[in-house]
């Protein structure tokens, strides 16, 4: 037995050695989750000016996992501004900086780039800062979560490239104001790539040219806003399925799917699919928010990011199939994003949920549409199984994407529209949602907060159903339905752990009714054990008591 315990401590040891050896590896080499991050505290520089456009050139070498690249960011001044406060990592070379086509002074530390002009930048002025750089950008470990470059190799060892950064912003290959409180009007990019190569990224494709050694350059551009993290490069030996979207308004809007030559013979149903799933969104969300443009999905060696307007995808056509309707979850989940992330947009981390769990509850809405109640509550009992509820969706103010990033911000976020359609009805909530997804105030260039969507509830359903909405958002607090039997045949129902009433389904031998239960106990009489809520509109605990047995005793 001592031997048996020695020889589990050696191997014990052994793998934490291990352990902690991947762990600084990883951190050498790269950043594990919390070291490179977007968001948080808006630097006081940057609350100064406003980007309204960028302008990228790059060359990528494959070989050497590298790129030169040359940007030029055009910002408005809100206020005098001595020097400009950019961010880009340490690991890239700047060979020089122009504004206005001035030679510029600069400092590259902290993965900050000061540019400093000749002189102050007076307020309300239009400035273009050119900045040369090259170096290598980080290679992704484990995208989209820990993100980067992907130097990938398709099956028959033709380069394969691809480009997310979510959770740690642009930054990390690009100088710019990587805050989400800041997106751009548009953003241009021309991307140089070897012959037989082609380039997928947002917006549309204005051109290629041959350029010298028989390469080619792709310029791609967007006229709508952007999030950083949506901007995206696909370098591959690409080829093109195609099918058109036709708009409200009757125009034709070209849907592609960028995919690799092994898997061709495969496009065709996922494209397909991908066309009705944008029909199916407009039901519930509005007109697809870049009509004017593409949507596209594009083949990639990570599981996907909904970039916009080129959804990357590497699910691998692992369809589920729900009530007999057969889908494609990972896009269907990106391009939920379309709406909820790209057109509807926080500015602050905090709120990040907006994104992730409107999105995922309209998944369920597909569902709805699809396959009726049935395929509703089968996918949202999914969800629901999945919250945690271990902290808050909303947690302070000016967090950062590591801080704000868990898995309640999709689920547990999902619940709270799933609640709601119980307590207002699908007429109040689909209106609700559609409102906030099509609201002008709400939507592209304007930001959104956790409080506009609830005063957009509030407009639509009035506030008695506030405190039930921040309480969900805000806190970790769940309703404890105690069901206490107090003699035969009596019952008594009452909600502990919050401070409201909720209308809940009570189910008995006489059938279903709705009771509304609170702090109060509510008594019942039942020839059976009362079933609260059986259909699961509400995140609950359920406590029973039985005081007969006390009297017994």
């Amino acid at each position: 037995m001592r031997k048996f315990f020695k020889w589990t401590a050696i191997v014990i040891g052994f793998l934490a050695i291990i352990a902690i050896s991947v762990y600084l590896y990883l951190d050498a080499r790269y950043a594990l989750p919390g070291k490179y991050t977007t968001g948080g505290p808006l630097p006081a520089n940057q609350k100064s000016f406003d980007v309204t456009s960028y302008d990228i050139h790059l060359n990528i070498d494959s070989k050497e996992h590298s790129i030169d690249g040359l940007v030029i960011v055009t910002l408005q001044t809100l206020s005098t501004l001595p020097e400009v406060e950019l961010d880009f990592l340490n690991t890239f070379t700047v060979s020089g900086v122009e504004v206005d086509g001035s030679e510029a002074g600069f400092k590259h530390q902290n993965n900050k780039l000061w540019i400093m002009p000749d002189h102050e930048l007076s307020a309300g002025a239009k400035k273009a800062i050119k900045i040369s750089y090259s170096g290598k950008p980080l290679t992704a470990l484990y995208p989209p979560w820990l993100g980067g470059f992907n130097w990938s190799k398709d099956g028959d060892g033709n380069d394969w490239i691809g480009l997310s950064c979510q959770g740690e912003g642009a930054k990390i290959w690009l100088p710019c104001k990587d805050h989400p409180s800041d997106e751009p009007d548009s953003v241009t990019l021309h991307i140089t790539v070897p012959d037989g190569y082609y380039c997928a990224s947002n917006g549309l494709l204005r051109s290629v040219t041959t350029v010298q050694n028989g390469s080619k350059t792709f310029y791609w551009g967007t006229n709508y806003p952007i999030n950083l993290y949506d901007i995206t490069i696909n370098i591959a030996k690409y080829e093109i399925a195609q099918r058109e979207y036709i708009s409200t308004s009757g125009s034709v809007m070209p849907v592609y799917y960028y995919v690799l030559p092994q898997n061709r013979n495969r496009a065709d149903s996922l494209i397909n699919m991908a066309v009705d799933m944008l029909y199916t969104y407009r039901k519930f969300f509005g007109e697809y928010p870049f009509v004017n443009e593409k949507f596209a999905v594009v083949e990639t060696d990570y599981l996907g990011m909904e970039h916009q307007t080129v959804n990357s995808y590497g699910n691998r056509y692992r369809y589920e199939t729900i009530q007999g309707n057969t889908f494609d979850a990972l896009m269907l989940h990106e391009m939920g994003h379309e709406w909820w992330g790209n057109k509807v947009t926080v500015s602050d981390w905090a709120d990040f949920w907006i994104h992730e769990g409107i999105c995922t509850y309209g998944e369920a809405l597909y569902h709805l549409e699809k396959s009726g109640e049935a395929g509703y509550h089968e996918y949202m009992a999914g969800i629901l199984h999945q919250v945690k509820n271990t902290k808050p969706i909303v947690a302070g103010r000016d967090v950062n994407s590591f801080q704000s990033y868990h898995p309640d911000i999709y689920n547990k976020g999902a619940v709270l529209l799933h609640s709601l359609r119980f307590l207002l009805g699908d007429s109040v909530l689909f209106k609700i949602i559609n409102d906030f997804a099509t609201d002008s105030n709400y939507t592209y260039q304007h930001h959104v907060s956790t409080d506009d969507f609830i005063r957009v509830v509030e407009l639509n359903a009035g506030a008695a159903w506030t405190p039930f909405i921040t309480s969900f958002l805000y806190t970790t607090q769940m309703p404890e339905v105690v069901i206490m039997r107090t003699d035969e045949r009596k019952y008594s129902l009452q909600l502990d752990g919050v401070d409201f009433e909720l209308p809940l389904e009570v189910k008995t031998e006489a059938g279903v009714q709705k009771m509304a239960i609170g702090r109060n106990p509510v008594a019942m009489t039942s020839d059976i054990l009362p079933v609260v809520d059986e259909r699961n509109w509400f995140l609950k605990k359920i406590k029973l008591i039985d005081e007969t047995q006390k009297q017994q005793q």
